[in-house]
């Protein structure tokens, strides 16, 4: 029996080693992405606001060719990645609110050593990507908000078989420098 548990443990370390090299292999450094849903579709992709009350906040808005819309993810080392814009720059990431008004939801700020910045890129089903935080960890998902006040924008959610929770993550031809 313990041979057997043996056994499994070392197959599901397998997978997910396969999983991390394959999701490592479609992410290109030296390029920027485009992140939208499957619940929206490739139409939404994923932009920054640039001022007002949700500035530097995310949200899925309509495929257009603003820098905003174009991310760079830059691995961080064991398997972590940040994520920063073409419109704010390299300096600005992506972190996860921590409580107030906004807890779970996303924002761009000054890149340091937080864990809200450091993102788990995962390959899951059909070639989409779950993204988790080093802060929350694999059992909180980024997800959109469908309806209400935050229609549409990012915030962090339990980890479930949701379309909104499964990214699509597209190399451009725009070079990240």
């Amino acid at each position: 029996m313990k041979r057997l548990k043996r056994v499994i443990l070392a197959g599901v370390a397998a997978i997910a080693s396969l999983q991390a090299a394959s999701a490592s292999a479609e992410i290109t450094p030296s390029r920027y992405h485009r992140l939208s849903t499957m619940f929206r579709g490739v139409d939404m992709t994923l932009d920054v606001f640039n001022g007002g009350p949700h500035n530097n906040m995310p949200h899925l808005t309509k495929r257009a060719d603003f820098s905003g819309q174009y991310w760079r993810l830059t691995p961080t080392g064991d398997g972590w990645f940040r994520l920063s814009t073409m419109f704010r720059g390299r300096e600005m990431c992506l972190d996860v609110f921590n409580g107030g008004e906004f807890d779970n939801m996303t924002h761009l700020t000054p890149c340091a050593a937080y864990t809200g910045q450091f993102w788990r890129i995962s390959l899951d089903k059909g070639g989409y990507y779950r993204l988790t935080t080093k802060f929350r960890g694999p059992e909180m998902c980024l997800d959109i908000f469908n309806g209400g006040p935050r229609n549409n924008q990012p915030h962090l959610a339990r980890c479930a078989d949701l379309s909104g929770q499964y990214w699509r993550i597209e190399p451009t031809e725009k070079a990240a420098d």
